[in-house]
C-alpha cells in the first residue's frame, strides 16, 4: 500500500474541519440558549453557572480543535519519510497510522487510516523507528512493515 499522501492529508483535513464546525454549532445553540431570556423564574443559578461551565469546556474543545487543525495545515504531504515523524504514514501488521493529530479512523482509496498524534504515548514507543522493526505497546507487538 503506498497512498498518496496528499490525499491521506486532505481525508484529515477534512475530519478535523467537520469537528470544528461541529463543535461551533454547538457552541453557538448553547450560547444562544443560555442567553436566552424568556427563563422561567424557577430556574435557578446554578443551571445557568453549570451552562456556562460547559459553554466554556466546548470553547476549550474548540480551541484545542483549531490549533491541531493549523498543525495538520503546516504537514509536508510530499515528504518522504523513512522513520516515524510527524507527516509520516506507519504501515504496521495491525494497522496503518498517519503520524498527526488524533483523529479516529478513515478511509481512503478503501485503506482504513489512524491519525496518531505526536503527543500520544504509543507514538513516544515508536518514534524514530525504521521499516523492519518491531515495537510493543501495551501487551501488543506491532511490526513495521513500510514507513512513507
Amino acid at each position: 500500500m503506498n497512498i498518496d499522501k496528499n490525499l491521506i492529508l486532505e481525508a484529515c483535513l477534512q475530519k478535523q474541519n467537520d469537528l470544528i464546525e461541529s463543535f461551533t454549532n454547538r457552541l453557538e445553540n448553547m450560547e444562544s440558549d443560555a442567553m436566552d431570556h424568556d427563563h422561567s423564574p424557577s430556574q435557578s443559578e446554578s443551571r445557568t453557572a453549570g451552562k456556562m461551565e460547559l459553554l466554556n469546556a466546548i470553547g476549550k474543545e474548540l480551541e484545542f480543535a483549531q490549533r491541531e487543525m493549523e498543525f495538520l495545515k503546516n504537514l509536508d504531504p510530499s515528504k518522504v519519510s523513512d522513520v516515524v515523524e510527524p507527516g509520516a504514514v506507519v504501515v504496521t501488521n495491525k494497522m496503518t497510522f498517519y503520524i498527526c493529530v488524533s483523529i479516529e479512523k478513515f478511509e481512503v482509496e478503501g485503506n482504513e487510516f489512524f491519525g496518531m498524534s505526536f503527543k500520544a504515548p504509543i507514538y513516544a514507543v515508536m518514534r524514530g523507528l525504521a521499516k523492519g522493526t518491531t515495537f510493543k505497546y501495551n501487551e501488543t507487538e506491532y511490526d513495521i512493515l513500510d514507513i512513507y
